[in-house]
């Protein structure tokens, strides 16, 4: 979607829609959701084994050797502040704050978890949280369960990504999975070894079916890249990948930022919140519509699915780019199949979360077809309808209930249809 009005109007006009107290229940949630992600970066995390290199990678991230090497740190979330401090938390939930970067200081409080604060512009834009773990399978799939509630895009670092990793891997939702990146660290070691060409081919079919993409980085190299007064030498930055993937994560976070935004424009226009009145009147003294009972329950009544063709009617161009459709055909039948047996299953309030997984896959399409550049005239046709799927499904979200969440799920195998139906004609 397009608006000429600025993500500060739109933060302006949600907090005034909160203010009212003219929306419905469910609405007042979901505008505090979207308010809130509106005004905080997005979250990325850290997975992976010790010794995986994630420690690097978010020096990587900010610049320089931010965090002591084998200094056995616990769970760390660095994010933007306009000083340098540590925030430390002890065992027993106490907090105390250590002024600048002094992690010997934060260390001998013998803190659970820490929280560094920099004036790193990255970080305005996503914080990063690195989860530590003693290695052991029980900690890890607890951590894993506390960090994805947590998280927005998952890096996981790994050098061979086994059966181990797989398997802790696997307690990750499917929703996350569709921004989630597999990350070769130390890809100049492997290099070195001549295995790195031999190890990204092994992970094609898992990368495909349980990650957004994978890249190899030379950490290290990377680091060094960064000059003293803030300058990159972006040659080598480049050619330590950590160069693609930073913009790859900024890229990706920019998209759920504008996905947001988006999803904020459907909300102030269906409830017809066109403007904040001046800081000098009241309030009260704003024309608002109040809804009546009988005027709230028809406003949840959920949006009708779109009607898609029953054939190549409109869309008969030829599929040249069969990979990308394939490709989406087969996360959709992955995706689509696991949600039509949540559907079955699931009693009345409780289809919210359906309703999210639901909107994750259709925007991971968006950003899949938008990625396309092959000139293929069906796939820029068919990402209209996606883009029109995804405006219905935030609709949906903001409805609420079961009857929602089935129309979500119904939607999203109608679009997987509709591609098979391309790639047959």
């Amino acid at each position: 979607m397009k608006d000429s009005i600025g993500d500060e109007e739109v933060i302006s006009r949600l907090q005034f829609a909160l203010a009212t107290e003219a929306l419905p229940h469910a609405a007042r949630e979901h505008a505090s959701l979207l308010l809130k992600r509106l005004s905080s970066p997005v979250r990325a995390s850290v997975l992976g084994l010790p010794g995986t290199g994630k420690s690097e990678l978010l020096n990587m991230f900010v610049g320089k050797q931010l965090l002591p090497k084998d200094s056995k740190l616990p769970t760390t979330e660095l994010t933007y502040g306009a000083v340098e401090r540590i925030i430390v938390t002890d065992a027993n939930g106490t907090r105390k704050v250590v002024e600048g970067l002094d992690f010997e200081t934060a260390r001998s409080i013998v803190p659970a978890f820490m929280r560094v604060e920099m004036p790193v512009p990255l970080l305005q834009r996503v914080s990063l949280l690195e989860v530590v773990t003693d290695g052991s399978s029980t900690q890890f799939q607890s951590a894993i369960d506390w960090a994805v509630r947590r998280t927005d895009i998952a890096l996981w670092c790994t050098q061979s990504f086994g059966e181990a990793e797989a398997k802790l891997w696997a307690r990750v939702p499917d929703s996350l999975k569709d921004h989630a990146f597999l990350i070769l660290t130390k890809a100049d070691v492997l290099s070195s070894k001549n295995a790195l060409s031999s190890r990204i081919a092994e992970l094609e079919a898992v990368v495909s079916e349980e990650f957004h993409s994978l890249f190899a980085v030379a950490t290290l190299q990377a680091i060094k890249a960064h000059g003293a007064n803030g300058e990159i030498d972006d040659s080598i930055y480049q050619a330590s990948g950590g160069g693609a993937l930073s913009a790859e994560i900024l890229r990706h976070a920019e998209r759920g930022r504008r996905a947001d935004v988006d999803s904020a424009h459907l909300f102030l226009a269906r409830y017809q919140i066109e403007s904040v009145p001046a800081k000098a009147q009241p309030i009260e003294s704003v024309e608002r519509p109040v809804l009546a009972p009988s005027a709230a329950a028809e406003a949840f009544t959920p949006p009708p699915a779109p009607a898609m063709a029953k054939g190549p009617t409109v869309h008969d161009e030829i599929v040249e780019n069969v990979v990308l459709f394939s490709d989406s055909v087969r996360f959709l039948r992955r995706r689509g199949d696991g949600l039509l047996q949540a559907a079955s299953e699931l009693g009345r309030g409780k289809a919210d979360q359906l309703v999210s997984q639901c909107v994750d896959a259709v925007e991971h399409l968006v950003d899949v077809f938008s990625d396309d550049d092959s000139g293929c005239e069906a796939a820029d046709a068919f990402l209209d309808d996606l883009n029109e799927a995804s405006e219905l499904m935030v609709l949906m979200q903001v409805e609420s209930g079961d009857a929602s969440a089935a129309d979500a799920v119904t939607l999203l195998l109608q679009l997987r249809r509709e591609m098979e139906m391309k790639l047959a004609a």
